[in-house]
């Protein structure tokens, strides 16, 4: 019977495919590669439900609407593509770093509130756009200082902390503008919102269409330094170690305490960025509601927690995840043009879908990981069978006069004498 590497010999095209098995097989094996492939599993299945419904409503127009909601947004206007997910990447890398954690920053929306609110107060009031980036951040790490504070010295639960959180600075907010505001401040024909923000306030335009601005690479810089502090460096292993098995980093000698004010603090910071650039666009900037009357928050933020589960808290796969939304929003528009059917409510039931599908991520990711195993132990029983069987050809191999006579009564006896 030939070996393999006897057949790779003689048959070049094995010899490549053997390779190229071999390296998906040590791919299999990282970690990053099987979070990757559950979230791609996840989108597919969550675009598969949505043309089956297609399928349902218009079965006609069902290919065309999919390749709409696929190809549209990138292939007609790809800079109002990364001009819709530079904010997501943020609130996605937000909820993410508090992930891994295993804190859930649910008081996202609060502190993108509070970013948005105090950088426009700064940009209306003369500063500069850096300096409004900074004032949104420290808005929004102050707000996520609080539950990490509450967390940290009084085990106060952060998911009911940062909702009542959320609510509280939204009001807070409505009071400020009501009662401290100068009317210079305001709309003049809506009292309840705040004038759109100055040029001078405003991110630097990158040339493109759709105020695509320097937020974008400002955002792809920061989701580089994140992922190199959670994989290079000590205090991101610490991190990890704290939010997998908190006994263990206590048992070390980890500081908890500061480790869970310093997480939620920066999330916090990355959230107040994310609301600064909501409101900086360089073209056509929104205006702020701040009434607090209307009974309603920012969904930026929890559109973070979509973002930050798709792509399995992984901080280059928060790029990923915010352009397939990013792409999804920019199709809504023209998936009429397909069926009249269509309307936007299918692009929001398709993308609610596909977060929906990626809460499983964890055991998609959990089931290649287990095929992995089993392939490894597969291939070390094979490779223990194989060095069996080259020992028993060694030994029969040798020489007769090399080999162990069998022992007769005689030589027993002189052995004995």
């Amino acid at each position: 019977m030939t070996s393999p590497e006897t057949t790779k010999k003689q048959n070049p095209v094995l010899a490549v495919l053997y390779k190229v098995g071999g390296f998906f097989h040590k791919l299999n094996g990282m970690k990053w590669y099987g979070s990757l492939v559950s979230g791609l599993i996840c989108v597919v299945l969550g675009l598969l439900a949505g043309f089956i419904i297609m399928l349902c409503v218009d079965a006609k127009a069902a290919g065309q609407g999919l390749g709409i909601l696929i190809t549209h947004a990138l292939s007609s206007n790809p800079a109002r593509v990364f001009y819709l997910a530079t904010p997501m990447m943020l609130s996605g890398l937000s909820i993410a770093f508090s992930f891994k954690l295993g804190l859930f920053n649910i008081g996202i929306t609060g502190q993108v509130t509070a970013g948005a609110f105090f950088s426009l107060v700064c940009g209306i009031a003369g500063a500069n756009w850096f300096v409004c980036l900074l004032v949104g951040m420290i808005s929004g790490g102050i707000m996520g200082l609080i539950p990490g504070f509450l967390k940290a010295k009084f085990n106060v639960n952060e998911v009911l902390s940062g909702i009542m959180l959320n609510w509280i600075i939204y009001y807070i907010i409505g009071l400020i503008g009501l009662l401290a505001l100068d009317s210079s401040f305001k709309d003049k024909n809506t009292p309840a919102e705040l004038i759109n923000m100055p040029v001078n306030g405003r991110m630097p335009s990158m040339g493109l269409t759709n105020g695509l601005s320097i937020g974008l690479i400002i955002a792809l810089v920061i989701v580089v330094i994140f992922e190199i502090i959670l994989v290079k460096t000590k205090f991101g292993f610490e991190l990890k170690l704290t939010g997998s098995n908190k006994f263990a980093a206590q048992y070390a000698g980890m500081n908890q305490t500061k480790n869970i004010v310093l997480a939620m603090m920066i999330s916090g910071a990355l959230a107040g960025i994310c609301g600064y650039m909501l409101y900086a666009n360089p073209l056509n900037p929104s205006r702020f509601h701040w009434d607090s009357s209307a009974n309603s928050l920012i969904a930026d933020g929890f559109t973070g927690i979509s973002v930050s589960l798709i792509a399995q808290n992984s901080p280059i796969g928060c790029v990923l995840s915010s352009v397939l939304l990013a792409m999804i929003d920019g199709a809504q528009s023209q998936m009429k043009n397909a069926s009249a059917m269509f309307n936007v409510h299918y692009t929001e039931l398709i993308k609610n879908i596909i977060i929906y599908v990626a809460s499983f991520s964890a055991f998609f990711c959990m089931i290649l990981r287990y095929l992995y195993e089993k392939k490894e132990e597969k291939l070390h029983k094979k490779d223990i069978n194989a060095d069996t069987l080259d020992g028993d050809d060694s030994e029969k191999s040798l020489p007769a006069e090399t080999q162990a006579a069998p022992e007769t009564k005689e030589t027993v006896s002189e052995n004995q004498q």
